[in-house]
């Protein structure tokens, strides 16, 4: 016979464990999710009820119950293979609203590092973030396109990179704009759409798409700003100020795969043992 963990407080009830491990494993519309769990919670009370009207003490009816079900993953996976299989238009609708959402917030980080690189040019000088690397020349006509735009300059090294720093500024800018028209398009579908997808994909599938996408992007964007400031001195800042913002958006989405983690564990009932 399969029995509670001792460890478990004595108030405890195996039964709302058990919902709460099944509530885990189960992957579908929100709506048949409630529906399995209530059935499920049905069929195990009558079941405890009908063991102590036999003449077993609550914890033992309760056990007996539980063994006689069967485990969560296998109720799971018996739920699945019947008749609440994934549909495929509702795993595509996820994956789409998704790279939406990413792609959106992806946008509108470029648009905040465009920001801070017209902030460090400000402290530093537009040569810190677009500056040319040593040995780029220009014809004489692209010269006087330069200083077209930049009259002011001395040379045609710092016309280019006054040049440069605008595209810089204002291109990221433009890409933050249209993020935020993303985001706002995603928020108005999702909220105006009718179609209940939780639990289509897993807990923290955004979170570790956003933790490795951004992370990784940081570290090389942290190498490449790095090198520029050591070897060249010049143009360092474009690389360092999107650097700056991806390892924020990572450590982000970091916090909020490990909460998931951690809601995740505190969720799963303790392991279940023979009972003596």
């Amino acid at each position: 016979m399969v029995g509670v963990s001792r460890a478990a407080a004595p108030d405890a009830d195996p039964v709302e464990r058990y919902l709460d491990q099944l509530l885990l494993q189960l992957r579908g519309r929100a709506g048949d999710v409630r529906r399995i769990l209530a059935e499920t919670e049905d069929h195990l009370r009558d079941a405890v009820d009908a063991g102590m009207a036999g003449g077993l003490a609550q914890a033992e009816a309760q056990a007996q119950a539980l063994a006689r079900f069967g485990s969560a993953r296998t109720v799971a996976r018996r739920f699945g293979q019947a008749e609440h299989r994934l549909d495929p238009v509702d795993v595509l609708g996820s994956l789409v609203a998704t790279v939406a959402w990413l792609g959106g917030i992806g946008l509108t980080a470029i648009g905040v590092s465009g920001l801070l690189a017209e902030a460090m040019g400000s402290a530093w000088g537009a040569s810190f973030v677009a500056g040319d690397q040593s040995g780029v020349t220009y014809t004489t006509a692209r010269c006087a396109d330069f200083f077209e735009y930049h009259a002011a300059a001395h040379t045609c090294a710092q016309a280019a990179a006054s040049h440069h720093f605008d595209e810089v500024v204002q291109y990221r800018v433009a890409a933050g704009v249209l993020g935020l028209l993303v985001l706002l398009a995603a928020w108005l579908v999702r909220s105006r759409v009718r179609r209940d997808l939780v639990g289509t994909l897993p807990d923290g599938f955004i979170a570790s798409i956003g933790t490795a996408v951004f992370g990784l992007a940081g570290v090389m964007l942290l190498l490449q700003g790095a090198s520029q400031a050591a070897f060249r001195g010049q143009g360092a800042g474009q690389y360092l100020s999107a650097a700056i913002v991806c390892v924020v958006l990572a450590a982000v989405f970091t916090r909020s795969l490990y909460r998931t983690l951690v809601h995740r564990s505190t969720l799963a009932p303790p392991p279940m043992e023979t009972a003596r």
